[in-house]
Formats: structure tokens, C-alpha cells, sequence
């Protein structure tokens, strides 16, 4: 969304300078909190704030972007003992540093020409585009978080990452170069992706379960995993004509090397999908060898928590997938083949539907 420059409110900028003054020397969090006032007084201006953080003292400089049918308009205030406003954003040459080997420094042009795996693994430059169109969007519309929910984020985060004493988590953000305002930045920025993806999935997956209901089947499957596609073939041929398909797997695990699993999966995540309890299929490629399968057992799909997570990520997916068609993707280094043929793999095509 944009609104044509001539039609910005009179009061906007000044306004606008106002919040930037009340805002100095305040950590993110805050400064977020109170850019909602200006939100609830332009709603129909998308007003972006964005930051940089001093690593000396862990202060932030504020902009305000104003996005316009004509361009972007930037807006900030550098007070009087903070540092000049020209040289915000300059990079001192040690900031173009990656790593130091054997007293040799390694830039960041280097660093990423060297990061070829990018152009062929389209998953890396799609985590990359994703991160920044969340960040976008939550930043168009600032959360507030009570105290209590930032703490039940910073204790699920460190939860997830096996931060359980002090100690562990000290040296976590040492190993990082994070202050703790970084650190509860990073938490609430979390916390803020997470609001926004219940925000996008809402009401909506009933209707997507629906849908898909056989793709989310819950089957038991016996899978047997060889070397070699010939032992596999000569497996698949025996596991269906067994009778006990669980005796004849501890014979195959003793007499023919295989690996033997039992698994609950989903239809979906089967390469075969058409399937009943007794059907044998493969051979497939799996974890570098060849693997035959026999489902035990079918259940009926139900909405459980764990199908509901997996329904919520591919809406979350497919509403992601939508802003990188549209977005533009502008690739800093690279040929022009490749960076063309990355956004293709990104399906960024915009303004084609």
C-alpha cells in the first residue's frame, strides 16, 4: 500500500518529528509502543520505523519510513550528543570484515562469492526473502506485548535452543556478540512473526483441513531400508506375500543387513498415496540406500494439535509464497542468469497472476 506524496495529512510531519524527539534513548520495544499512536492517527499511511543499533552502547537511531506512490520518504532525527547524522550507516572498513584467518582478512564480497550453494539450494534465498517480508509486514503493524507474554516468549526461546540455566544462556549470547536489549529484540521480534502468522492462519483451517483431509491419514508403516535397489526389489516381493510382515522384517534385519523402522507418518509424506493397510510399496531412494514399505495400519484423519500445526504452516507458506511473487527482489552480486533464474525458482513474477 502507498498514498500519492501530494496528499499526505499537513500534520503528518509534524507529528512525525514529534514522536522521533519522544523516542530518543528509547530501547525498540518501546519506541514500537508508542509508534501505535501514529498508526491510530494515519491508518491510512504505511509508516515503517526502523532502527540501527550503536554496538559501543547499545543505543538506537530512529527512521521513519513513509512509503509513497512516488518513492520512500525517510525521516529522522540525530540529537545534539549522538552521533552526526551523515555518518549513520557508514561502515568503518573493519564492519566489510567477516573472519581474520592467519592474520588475513576475509571481506564480505569474498564471503559471498565464495557462498555459491546459494544459487543452487533455492530453500537459503528463500529463508532470506521470508525473514525479510515478515520482518516488513510486523513492522507496517507494530505488537504490543505485556510484560508476561514477552517472559513466556523468552522462556519458550530459550526452551527451543537448550538455554535452561543462566550460565548456558550468557554464553549463547556471548558467542553472538548479543547485549540483553539485543536479545529481548530478537525474542519480541519472534513473538511478533508468531502473532502474525495466528493473524494469517485465522478461521482458515478448518476449511483447508477439509480440503486435504486424505492427505493427513495417519498410517503405520513397516519400512525396510537396503544398500543395494535389486535387494530392495527382491524384498518388496517378499514383505508382500508375507503373512507376518513383522517376522519376515527381523529375518531381513538378520539375514540381508537391512534396517528395519516402524514409523507413524502422514499420507502425504509417503511416496505412494492411493494406499490401504496391506499394500506394499517400492523400492524407493531413501538416506542413501533403497527402501520397501508395507502399511500396518490406517487411521482416519483428525484435527489434532499436530495436524493443525502442519495445516497452519502451508497456509502460512502459501500467503509467503504470495508476497514473494510480488515483491521486488533485487540481488546485490551475481549474474544476472543466475539471480534471474533464482527469483524464477522463488516464483517472483510481479504483477503476473
Amino acid at each position: 500500500m502507498s498514498v500519492p506524496s501530494g496528499r499526505l495529512p499537513e500534520a503528518l510531519f509534524a507529528d512525525v518529528l514529534g514522536y522521533l524527539r519522544d523516542v530518543a534513548g528509547l530501547q525498540p520495544r518501546e519506541a514500537k509502543e508508542q509508534l501505535a499512536a501514529i498508526h491510530d492517527r494515519y491508518s491510512d499511511v504505511p509508516i515503517r520505523l526502523v532502527w540501527r543499533r550503536e554496538a559501543a552502547d547499545e543505543s538506537c537511531h530512529y527512521d521513519l519510513l513513509i512509503k509513497t506512490a512516488d518513492g520512500t520518504i525517510s525521516l529522522a532525527l540525530a540529537s545534539d550528543r549522538a552521533l552526526p547524522w551523515p555518518l549513520r550507516g557508514g561502515q568503518p572498513s573493519g564492519d566489510q570484515v567477516v573472519v581474520r584467518i592467519n592474520g588475513i582478512n576475509l571481506d564480505m564480497e569474498h564471503a559471498i562469492s565464495i557462498l555459491d550453494v546459494l544459487w543452487d539450494d533455492v530453500r537459503l534465498a528463500e529463508r532470506l526473502v521470508n525473514a525479510y517480508l515478515v520482518e516488513e509486514e510486523v513492522s507496517s503493524e507494530p505488537a504490543e506485548f505485556t510484560d508476561d507474554e514477552l517472559q513466556e516468549a523468552m522462556d519458550a526461546f530459550r526452551r527451543a535452543r537448550g538455554l535452561l540455566t543462566v550460565p548456558a544462556t550468557q554464553e549463547w549470547m556471548a558467542q553472538r556478540g548479543l547485549g540483553l536489549a539485543a536479545l529481548e529484540e530478537l525474542v519480541a521480534a519472534q513473538a511478533a512473526a508468531g502473532r502474525l502468522r495466528r493473524r494469517i492462519v485465522a478461521g482458515r483451517v478448518e476449511a483447508a483441513f477439509d480440503a486435504c483431509r486424505d492427505e493427513f491419514d495417519g498410517l503405520h508403516v513397516l519400512r525396510l531400508r537396503y544398500a543395494g535397489a535389486e535387494a530392495a526389489r527382491d524384498a518388496f516381493l517378499r514383505l508382500r506375500d508375507s503373512a507376518d510382515p513383522v517376522a519376515l522384517a527381523a529375518r531381513e534385519v538378520l539375514d540381508n543387513a537391512a534396517f528395519c523402522q516402524m514409523e507413524g507418518t502422514y499420507r502425504r509424506d509417503l511416496p505412494a498415496v492411493a494406499l490401504t493397510a496391506g499394500d506394499v510399496f517400492g523400492p524407493f531412494p531413501l538416506e542413501g540406500g533403497f527402501a520397501v514399505a508395507r502399511v500396518l495400519q490406517v487411521r482416519p484423519a483428525v484435527l489434532d494439535d499436530a495436524t493443525r500445526a502442519l495445516i497452519e504452516e502451508r497456509l502460512f507458506g502459501e500467503w509467503l509464497a504470495d508476497r514473494r511473487r510480488e515483491a521486488t527482489i533485487e540481488w546485490l552480486w551475481g549474474t544476472a542468469t543466475r539471480t534471474e533464474a533464482l527469483n524464477a525458482a522463488l516464483g517472483n513474477t510481479p504483477g503476473v497472476r
